[in-house]
């Protein structure tokens, strides 16, 4: 496995929906302290805030982390679980939250790109995809399995990570991302699941740093 020069060897796909009258306050919230608050725990290392307009859940952001232990992490599990005043204000607004915790199998030094599309598979299609990866040499491509051990999020009723593989698919343009997915199918005939989010066409809102 390959890392980037800060040591990711992992990431956390975080997803949600929020009421139309609390829009203003959300991107307040959650590009002006909820992400820098938890780029302060030790081993999340960078993030990177995504919006779609093309399905749900709308909003999807990326974080790498370090290790997947730093999702078991005290500061982590703190502020997941003691949430301070402002963020414990706009969860009640949140909808269809989805959290995917994991460990990366290929591509860990991807660097995030302008276009996202995240592409969930059955477990079984991971390491095919991730011999496809191995010969393309692609460096746009994270795949990732998801980590059962990483725990859930009490706050989002999330007990643990379901098996499958996550691919993250990043470009400079929704047509290049969609000819690397289209590209990943066809030669890995992968097993696609139909599940929030998946196949989503995402556009960069910022990123962290």
């Amino acid at each position: 496995m390959s890392f980037t020069a800060s040591g990711s060897s992992a990431f956390l796909v975080f997803a949600n929906d929020v009421v139309s009258e609390q829009r203003e306050a959300y991107e307040r919230w959650h590009g002006g302290h909820h992400v820098p608050q938890r780029l302060t725990v030790r081993g999340i290392l960078r993030a990177t805030r995504y919006r779609t307009s093309s399905g749900l859940p709308e909003y999807l952001t990326v974080y790498d982390l370090a290790d997947i232990a730093v999702l078991a992490s005290p500061d982590y599990r703190r502020l997941a679980e003691q949430p301070d005043v402002v963020t414990e204000a706009m969860r009640p607004h949140l909808r269809n939250p989805l959290r995917l915790a994991c460990r990366a199998v290929a591509g860990a030094d991807c660097p995030h790109g302008g276009v996202l599309i995240m592409l969930r598979m059955v477990d079984a299609s991971a390491m095919r995809a991730a011999e496809w990866l191995e010969t393309e040499k692609t460096a746009t491509i994270r795949l990732g399995r998801a980590a059962p051990d990483a725990g859930g999020h009490p706050i989002m009723k999330q007990v643990g990570m379901p098996e499958e593989a996550v691919a993250l698919v990043f470009a400079a343009t929704s047509g290049a991302a969609r000819a690397m997915v289209e590209g990943m199918r066809d030669a890995v005939q992968v097993e696609a699941l139909s599940a929030p989010g998946s196949g989503l066409i995402y556009e960069r809102i910022e990123s962290f740093p």
